[in-house]
């Protein structure tokens, strides 16, 4: 016998969580994708409640960047 599961997999819960956290202010910024020329993309956390990718300044330049998001 085989038995089926209707709750969701580990794997599956691991892939709705992946992304950055839940920023705790708005106009909160983090940095995140950094290369290994030490450039990074800038993310700002909006009025919407989630991360939106920074209008002033995409790019960051280790160490000038805010925290990892």
């Amino acid at each position: 016998a085989i038995a089926v599961s209707a709750a969701p997999s580990e794997a599956a819960k691991k892939k709705r969580m992946k992304g950055p956290a839940p920023g705790t202010y708005v106009g909160q910024l983090c940095s995140t994708k950094c290369t290994a020329a030490n450039a990074c993309s800038t993310m700002f956390w909006s009025a919407e409640k989630k991360w939106i990718s920074a209008v002033l300044t995409p790019v960051c330049l280790k160490p000038f960047c805010p925290a990892a998001c």
